[in-house]
């Protein structure tokens, strides 16, 4: 605060500060955000209680882009005049450390769901550089032949488990079955065609029927389901309909900009922890403070990505390195 700062508490340092084993450690650190004299934190208009996470911030930019807004940096500082509060820690997180206690088992339960998100992600299914109509000369493959490319699929699977389980091949073979029934959960009915299949896929994620045309590349229409699922599942917070917010364009949004700049620019790793995902979260704060402090591969692949996306750099404070948290809230 001498600096004439103040710290900014979004659910990802929550995630990252209590996520730990040590059980004393994590309640030391409550106890100390609620001795914060002064802080900033997120959190939407309309909640009484809790730390916004990406998702709060996603909504709030939408809710801007509703407004009419379509600048980047128009949007985010309309959303932060939404998101940002300030006060002591009591205020920001609670009086009662037991609360903090429950999510620790919250926070540990997701690991594997973060760890599979974060290997196995990027697995596909069809080939995103092909256009509707030339994936649609294909055919589904017969049940002998699906087992077996099912049979290689799990191989690959396991091989990308591997690199977020540290070694762990039990729980690499735990994700990778996971992720095999996922697939035979969502297997097409027989007489079942390609374009079928594309199109249930696509239209369940919020693209309309008459958008997906021969023409046009399924990494441009993946990209715009992903951003409609996106919308669905914030469209309660920002009081409108799905049918109002499909109005909103995605390259509006700077949460959803600079998560797939981030994606696309970063270093290619050995290692895919699922704490990839919190960086990416993390990332997105970027646009939101004076000074980021991420990890030191974090604040790489955020000046890799500032090199690439001036329109996105123009967007974002100062980025430091520094992992402890608590070594910078005495600084």
């Amino acid at each position: 605060m001498a600096q004439g700062r103040i710290p900014l508490l979004s659910w990802h340092h929550i995630e990252e500060l209590l996520g730990g084993k040590d059980d004393e450690c994590a309640a030391a650190r409550v106890s100390n955000l609620q001795a914060m004299p002064f802080m900033a934190w997120l959190r939407l208009p309309h909640a009484k209680e809790g730390i916004g996470s990406i998702v709060d911030i996603f909504a709030a930019e939408v809710m801007a882009a509703s407004e009419g807004h379509r600048d980047l940096a128009v949007v985010r500082d309309r959303a932060r005049s939404l998101l940002m509060m300030t006060g002591n820690g009591r205020l920001a997180i609670g009086d009662h450390g037991w609360v903090w206690k429950a999510v620790r088992s919250v926070l540990h339960s997701r690991q594997d769901h973060l760890t599979a998100v974060s290997t196995l992600g990027s697995m596909e299914s069809f080939d995103q550089t092909k256009t509707i109509g030339e994936l649609s000369k294909f055919s589904i493959a017969r049940p002998d032949v699906s087992r077996v490319k099912l049979a290689r699929i799990r191989a690959q699977a396991i091989q990308q488990a591997l690199r977020g389980t540290n070694g762990d091949a039990a729980k690499a073979k735990e994700l990778a079955d996971d992720f095999v029934e996922q697939i035979l959960a969502i297997l097409p009915p027989p007489r079942t065609t390609v374009r079928d299949l594309l199109v249930s896929s696509l239209v369940s994620q919020g693209v309309e029927e008459v958008e997906i045309r021969d023409e046009y590349v399924l990494a441009d229409l993946t990209r715009l389901a992903l951003f409609r699922n996106q919308l669905q599942l914030v469209a309660e917070e920002t009081g409108k309909s799905f049918s109002d917010l499909k109005r909103v364009p995605m390259n509006t949004i700077p949460t959803f900009v600079i998560n797939e700049a981030f994606s696309t620019h970063r270093q290619v790793r050995d290692k895919l922890p699922g704490s990839n995902v919190h960086d990416r979260h993390l990332a997105v704060l970027a646009a939101y403070c004076d000074v980021l402090y991420v990890d030191r591969r974090t604040a790489e692949d955020l000046l890799r990505l500032r090199r690439k996306e001036p329109h996105i750099d123009a967007l974002m404070g100062e980025i430091a390195k520094g992992s402890d948290f608590e070594a910078l809230l005495i600084k």
